[in-house]
């Protein structure tokens, strides 16, 4: 679990949620020391706690624009929506607006 350790979770929906990155995590101590960059894998994986899901599978993960963390703890907010077949499309928003990340996942 991500929670506590790479971001906390400021707000949560039934298709949505906001969280802050930990810019002191050790997770951006060992990825790109110096120049710290969210994982990709950590993109999928909050996302997934946020809606308190697993995934058995990935259709489609594409990974737009690098999510740095800032000194004050960046805002991430995912955004998702689940079919009646159990795939999840999932978009990460930066606080500009930006789509960052989206992906379709198979849950649990």
């Amino acid at each position: 679990m991500l929670e506590g350790i790479l971001y906390t979770l400021v707000e949560k929906t039934d298709c949505s949620a906001k969280v802050k990155l930990l810019p002191e995590s050790p997770i951006y101590a060992a990825h790109f020391p110096g120049y710290p960059i969210t994982p990709g894998v950590t993109l999928v994986q909050m996302a997934l706690e946020c809606m308190g899901m697993k995934m058995t599978g990935a259709k489609d993960i594409k990974f737009l624009i690098p999510v740095i963390p800032t000194a004050e703890g960046l805002i991430l907010t995912y955004e998702w929506e689940v079919s009646d077949d159990g795939t999840a499309s999932i978009q990460a928003i930066l606080p500009s607006g930006e789509l960052c990340a989206k992906m379709s996942v198979t849950l649990e």
